[in-house]
């Protein structure tokens, strides 16, 4: 009887088994590769903060739209990141503006884009990873400038870190020890840390701005580069390089550096109108 009964246990553990091996296979077709399976059995999904509305509703089809326009738009204009994130937008903007004036709303794509990214990463994907960064980085900072009021401007040197310098080099990507801790410091898990340590010691790589700089592609160690202290919206691996775009720079300095001024002077205002009240 109690060899009988061990059977029958031995039995109902195996079908459960081949159920939930069953489950986990229809679920990662189903688009969450998030989940695995533990030593136990049972099927584990780390969504790496996802909310339950990241992957329905009105965000997850913003997703998936802002991803196809930007696409849509590299393919008319070529590899100009900063112009395929603005002709998304605009694409985008009428359908899903409840999506776009809306912080809750932001958040929550942003946290599908980082949940995903995080998982590209965990498969070595990286340059889906890259992909889900930049948007992620492009909707922070909307966020920042549209919709909170701390922020001046777009800074898109901090969003070409995350991308590709030259689509033609495959050398001439963001460096991984940039990606890696970009997903990690954002997510709320765990999943990153191991893959963290196997990139740290990566040189972080940045980007000088001179068309004219003699190294290729203007592809240097981010520590080596400095921001132009007017605008802080390029950086240059040298003084020589600064002044030799100087000329073509001035023109979007000038612009720059005024809606800084504009904008840190009402941060004064409303500053001491806060402390006056």
């Amino acid at each position: 009887m109690g060899r009988k009964r061990n059977q029958g246990k031995a039995r109902k553990a195996a079908k459960a088994k081949a159920d939930n091996e069953e489950g986990l296979q229809k679920l990662q077709r189903s688009g969450l590769s998030h989940a695995k399976m533990l030593e136990d059995g049972t099927v584990h999904i780390c969504l790496h903060g996802a909310g339950p509305f990241c992957y329905k509703g009105i965000c997850h089809e913003f997703e998936t739209a802002f991803r196809e326009e930007f696409y849509d738009a590299a393919d008319r204009i070529g590899d100009s990141v900063s112009g395929c994130l603005m002709l998304a937008k605009n694409a985008t903007m009428d359908e899903f503006a409840e999506v776009w004036n809306d912080c809750a709303q932001m958040e929550i794509a942003i946290s599908c884009f980082l949940s995903e990214g995080a998982q590209h990463i965990l498969e070595g994907e990286y340059d889906h990873a890259r992909e889900k960064a930049v948007f992620t980085r492009y909707l922070e900072q909307i966020v920042a400038i549209d919709l909170r009021k701390t922020q001046a401007m777009m800074n898109y040197p901090k969003i070409n870190q995350l991308w590709r310098i030259d689509t033609m080099l495959d050398t001439m990507r963001g460096d991984v020890h940039t990606l890696v801790k970009f997903f990690r410091k954002r997510i709320p898990c765990k999943c990153l840390d191991e893959k963290y340590e196997e990139v740290k010691s990566i040189t972080k790589m940045g980007r000088c701005y001179n068309p004219e700089c003699p190294i290729p592609c203007g592809y240097v160690e981010r520590s080596k580069t400095f921001y132009c202290s007017r605008c802080r919206n390029e950086t240059y691996c040298s003084r020589e390089c600064q002044k030799a775009c100087w000329t073509e720079h001035k023109q979007y300095c000038d612009k720059r550096a005024a809606i800084i001024a504009e904008f840190e002077a009402e941060q004064q205002h409303d500053a001491l109108a806060l402390q006056q009240s």
